[in-house]
């Protein structure tokens, strides 16, 4: 969805009827695969009723995913949370390169310390690189090489390519999350089984989608419909974009899937 930001919203009860750790991980797995194949911006991850430590969880697995191969055991620490990190799908995105460093690369690197130069950081080179700004340590940052010799030298940098996604967690309902998004949204959808058809209200979807740029996308959760959780006066519309379905319910990872699919068809068709 070039040129467009999108955030998606997903409550922390998508895993309420998923307890193996396995099992759960995958779920949430396959919502960052789709993500990043859609191009998201940012996961929102909102409480239903739900305890913070499902909403950490499902932040941790996605921030987790977003993080480049070379720096995830520096990132993150081993805990029981991510004990099934193995079994999740790689993004392979353009923030995820497999290639060896060059001159003019973007890399997203781990700042290690200050130094008198600078700050030298992690870019999953065969050594460390230089950059010659005071920054926060042990943060991730993106970078651009503009050296690479006996000493490599790189300055924060952000390519016009996308570059992965990222993950909030607000511990906050689905109302005050919204709210909490700056800058806000000038399209907000929710999605349902009980909203109307996509397909009855396809062109007025479609202009909307394309006169907007920053794009919202309301799921709901297993126990708990936009209606329950939401004013609608908070939405611009509320669609179904998984008409006549065949099976009783739809998973949410199955949901962010469909979604995704009809508003890229939407957004790249004349």
């Amino acid at each position: 969805m070039e040129g467009k930001h999108i955030s998606i919203f997903l409550p922390a009860s998508i895993l309420a009827e998923t307890k193996d750790l396995k099992l759960r991980t995958y779920k949430v797995g396959l919502i960052g695969r789709s993500a990043a194949l859609f191009r998201v911006d940012r996961i929102v991850i909102y409480s239903d009723n739900s305890t913070k430590e499902e909403v950490k969880f499902i932040s941790d697995v996605l921030t987790y995913m977003n993080t480049p191969q070379y720096l995830k055991k520096k990132v993150f620490p081993i805990t029981k949370e991510l004990r099934y990190a193995g079994i999740l799908p790689p993004l392979r995105t353009p923030h995820h390169p497999t290639e060896e460093v060059r001159q003019g690369d973007y890399r997203q690197g781990l700042t290690i310390k200050r130094v008198k130069k600078g700050t030298i950081v992690d870019i999953g080179a065969d050594r460390l690189a230089l950059c010659k700004e005071k920054l926060s340590v042990n943060k991730v940052l993106s970078f651009r090489v503009t050296k690479l010799a006996k000493e490599i030298i790189v300055e924060p940098d952000k390519p016009e390519v996308y570059w992965g996604y990222k993950t909030l967690s607000t511990y906050k309902n689905l109302h005050d999350s919204i709210g909490m998004l700056k800058p806000k949204p000038d399209l907000v959808i929710g999605t349902s089984k009980y909203a109307v058809s996509i397909v009855s209200i396809l062109d007025e979807v479609k202009d909307s989608l394309k006169g907007s740029k920053r794009i919202a996308i309301l799921f709901g959760g297993p126990y708990s419909g936009l209606h329950d959780l939401i004013d609608e006066r908070d939405v611009n519309f509320e669609v179904n974009t998984v008409p006549e379905q065949g099976t009783k319910t739809v998973r949410t990872e199955e949901a962010v899937l469909s979604t995704l699919s009809v508003f890229n068809l939407l957004l790249n068709t004349e």
